[in-house]
């Protein structure tokens, strides 16, 4: 029995100081070991991202001069046309037996105009002598000014008729790709009505967007804080498809309607980009960065940002070496590391390594800088 009581004692003593030492663990925790990281002021591009449709520089429609049969068509579907290229004949034989008959007309008058003008410079000296009246010089000097006008109509009017003759031969008014055509050789074109096909002109090309009254409100407002000349073209970047691929080209803002669209509060935004390749084509959705100008803000490392209640927060180290949280507003991401917008100042260092058990009121050492941990690696 004394045995008992004696084992007994000994695995009180043994649990009282297993509890002992788990105690002075909990009040005397490890300390733990941080890097710090300066704050770091960084100049950023204001910019705004837009959804644009790309359209071309240049739409015409072909559509004939004079109506007729189409005879021939001399261009590809789909081509890339220089401008003055030939693109349809139309069956030009009615309106070339016109300007013949034109010319025979021409012709007709020119030899009345003649004989008119002979017998008029001769009745004048003959009634100067008093051997013809006056009244018959005055006729032959009226039919004489008759005969030139009808020369001048005649001329005239075939003039008109080898124009139309050329309207026969349709070229293209634009350098650009052409559409397919729209009739068929051996259609009937009407004159001005019947569309032949249609032409695009895609270097430069258009991208097409709106802004709210808001973001235009925003924009000048801005252009006023940072002190920009607003008669500066703004310049622009284009983004294609879902990945956003970067355009190599820089592009200038064109126009803006001068208005604001009452039924959608927008108003309606044109830029133009060099399109050498003609990669870009009419209709396709892009995105459109305007860059609106430069300012200065602070950043700091991605990894010093951590999530707490209530919002963002990061980490900093008073003088008696305890974390204190600071709350902070961010921004975007920019060359791996976050914008902060408020809650820094220039001159502070943020805990960037060890933040994984960091509670505000921790004990820490500070062991470096991330710089220094980068280059040990």
């Amino acid at each position: 029995m004394l045995k008992i009581k004696i084992l007994l004692c000994l695995f009180c003593c043994l649990v009282l100081s297993a509890c002992g030492s788990d105690e002075k663990k909990s009040v005397q925790p490890e300390t733990l070991k941080v890097r710090l990281a300066a704050v770091s002021p960084i100049t950023m591009e204001a910019s705004s991202v837009f959804g644009a449709t790309l359209a071309a520089k240049e739409t015409v429609e072909v559509r004939a001069k004079v109506s007729g049969y189409l005879r021939e068509q001399l261009f590809a579907d789909g081509a890339l046309l220089q401008e003055g290229a030939l693109l349809y004949r139309m069956d030009d034989r009615t309106l070339a037996a016109a300007l013949d008959t034109a010319k025979a007309q021409t012709a007709k008058a020119a030899v009345t105009w003649k004989n008119a003008e002979v017998t008029k410079n001769r009745y004048i000296p003959l009634a100067a002598k008093g051997a013809v009246s006056i009244q018959d010089r005055d006729d032959r000097v009226a039919k004489a000014a008759e005969a030139l006008a009808a020369y001048n109509s005649a001329k005239a009017e075939e003039e008109r008729a080898a124009v139309e003759l050329g309207y026969t031969s349709i070229t293209a008014p634009i350098t650009g790709y052409i559409n397919r055509s729209a009739v068929d050789v051996g259609a009937y074109i009407s004159v001005g009505s019947t569309l032949l096909t249609t032409m695009y002109r895609m270097d430069p090309i258009r991208a097409e967007f709106s802004i709210t009254d808001r973001e235009f409100t925003l924009f000048t407002n801005f252009v006023k804080e940072q002190g920009l000349d607003p008669n500066v073209l703004l310049r622009c970047r284009l983004a294609l498809g879902d990945d956003r691929t970067p355009y190599p080209h820089e592009g200038v803002i064109e126009m803006a309607n001068p208005v604001v669209d009452r039924k959608t509060n927008t108003m309606g935004i044109r830029a133009i980009f060099p399109n050498p390749d003609n990669a870009l084509r009419p209709g396709m959705y892009v995105n459109v960065t305007c860059m609106l100008g430069h300012y200065d803000v602070l950043s700091v490392p991605e990894a010093a940002v951590v999530d707490r209640s209530g919002g963002k927060a990061v980490f900093t180290v008073d003088a008696s070496n305890l974390l204190v949280a600071v709350p902070v507003e961010i921004g975007a991401v920019h060359d791996g590391r976050r914008v902060i917008l408020k809650g820094l100042s220039p001159d502070q260092s943020i805990v960037v390594e060890g933040l994984v058990q960091a509670q505000p009121g921790m004990r820490v050492e500070v062991v470096g800088t991330a710089a220094q941990s980068a280059a040990q690696k």
